[in-house]
């Protein structure tokens, strides 16, 4: 299990331990007795009980067992008994701008009548912070939104000055086939382009916004121009 993946996965252990942030950064720690799951390793040895993490700084040093792995003398002791340390999980699909409930698409099923979907949206956006640490609370350590609105950027932004977010990855909006009109308050998270000049277009808004990745949605439906729809995407 990689390192840098190892210490993302305590971080929910370490703020339910009440560690304060400033410590993480420069103590050694050393969480004594808890479960560690090693995903590199086949069972049975992948869950290893009364196990012992020794953290300096932002780096596992080592894990081990408990009755065998020494404590450096000055360490921040916790009590991992009846604790879990996994790796960080990735929610690899996610969509800031929408939320799981019956309002969010309106495109799809338009329930405006009783959820106005603007009020939808800044709903979404003014509650992120909270979802932010329900993430890292599940142990979702890393996400990633596949495209919404220009404002995804901002919330990249937070994301990275909050100790109490996780890692964020994140697409401008989708370079689309297909109009989506109902969800544009402004700032759409769907642009339907026509032609290679706009495809190139927007991918320079994006550009300015140092994106983490260009998403193209490619939908092809009877009738539409197949060669056209290719041109936009190698373009």
């Amino acid at each position: 299990m990689p390192t840098r993946a190892r210490w993302f996965g305590l971080a929910a252990l370490l703020m339910l331990a009440g560690l304060p942030c400033q410590a993480a950064e420069t103590s050694i720690i050393a969480i004594v007795g808890a479960t560690v799951i090693h995903p590199d390793r086949d069972l049975p040895s992948a869950v290893a009980p009364d196990s012992t993490l020794i953290v300096a700084g932002r780096r596992i040093e080592s894990i081990g067992p408990a009755g065998s792995t020494a404590v450096p003398a000055g360490a921040t002791r916790i009590d991992g008994k009846g604790k879990w340390v996994v790796p960080g999980l990735i929610d690899s699909h996610v969509h800031f701008f929408q939320s799981g409930n019956l309002y969010t698409r309106p495109d799809v099923a338009d329930f405006n009548a009783w959820m106005p979907y603007a009020k939808e949206v800044e709903r979404n956006k003014r509650r992120l912070a909270a979802t932010f640490k329900v993430w890292l609370a599940s142990g979702v350590t890393s996400v990633v939104d596949i495209g919404g609105p220009f404002w995804n950027f901002e919330m990249r932004d937070a994301a990275l000055k909050s100790p109490t977010a996780p890692r964020v990855a994140v697409a401008g909006p989708l370079l689309s086939m297909v109009d989506r009109v109902k969800l544009d308050l402004g700032d759409p998270p769907i642009i339907k382009i026509a032609s290679a000049d706009e495809a190139r277009a927007l991918v320079r808004r994006e550009l300015e916004r140092k994106p983490d990745f260009i998403k193209v949605w490619f939908i092809h439906r009877q009738g539409d121009d197949l060669a056209a729809q290719e041109a936009i995407v190698k373009a």
